[in-house]
């Protein structure tokens, strides 16, 4: 709880110059401002290292990525967090889904339940989205997106992000967010 405190305080001094205005004043159609985080995790900024004193050690593979990927699951088994790796240990991947993804091995599933992944945690503008809003809710909460890549998929880039290129993509499943992926640096 302490953790997300901490991370949720930095990223209201990160976008207080931009208070007194509202997002749609400064962000362009399909644009959110503000660092994307999830899980105390911000792409294209958290570290490896720092993903893993946040969350614990997770199924590491080293083979994913540039420099290993991660995955986590809560301690009910209702989502995953799968966290991707490239260049100095950054972090330029981070996604979010319902149920247990199926790419965690058998073997790999006594190593992923951490205690400090919230399935709940919410995102977008003041936190008003979270896994299970429905596709209302989003285009409420973020406006339209900026591209629909298909009829359950929709990107939406962000702003004020640290100069560092961020989007997120939203995936739906019988008309509710299944799945939400967080990229740093992908074009």
């Amino acid at each position: 709880m302490n953790r997300k405190l901490v991370v949720a305080c930095m990223l209201v001094l990160l976008c207080e110059s931009g208070r007194a205005q509202s997002p749609e004043s400064i962000s362009p159609p399909g644009s959110v401002c503000g660092p994307l985080h999830f899980a105390g995790i911000v792409p294209g900024v958290t570290t490896d290292s720092q993903v893993e004193r946040l969350l614990g050690h997770g199924a590491f593979r080293s083979d994913e990525g540039d420099t290993g990927g991660r995955y986590f699951t809560d301690t009910k088994g209702t989502a995953t967090l799968h966290v991707l790796s490239y260049t100095d240990y950054v972090v330029g991947d981070v996604i979010l889904s319902a149920g247990i993804d199926p790419a965690i091995r058998p073997n790999e599933r006594k190593l992923t339940p951490s205690k400090w992944f919230d399935p709940d945690e919410r995102f977008g503008n003041w936190g008003a989205l979270r896994l299970g809003s429905s596709k209302e809710e989003v285009q409420k909460n973020l406006g339209q997106p900026k591209k629909k890549l298909t009829r359950d998929e929709w990107r939406y880039d962000t702003t004020c992000a640290c100069e560092v290129p961020v989007h997120f993509t939203i995936f739906f499943k019988d008309g509710r967010v299944n799945k939400v992926v967080f990229n740093a640096f992908a074009g």
